[in-house]
């Protein structure tokens, strides 16, 4: 029985040492929000302006630079 005890410790201290499955990788929270918002920004061109991609692009990117 101690044996079964301690093999059970054993797993779940590696598990909890380990944290399961390695690192992650996470953007910076102002990283994510600028990608965020110039996908957005440039859906809203693209859907009322009926524009390119180019020039949703480079006005997303415009309206979305004060988050850099």
């Amino acid at each position: 029985m101690k044996r079964a005890t301690l093999v059970i410790l054993a797993l779940a201290a590696t598990f909890a040492l380990t944290s399961c499955g390695g690192e992650k990788t996470e953007k910076p929270k102002t990283q994510v929000s600028y990608s965020k918002c110039l996908e957005t920004e440039a859906a809203k061109l693209l859907d009322e302006t009926g524009s390119n991609a180019d020039y949703a692009n480079e006005m997303a990117a415009k309206a979305c630079e004060a988050l850099k």
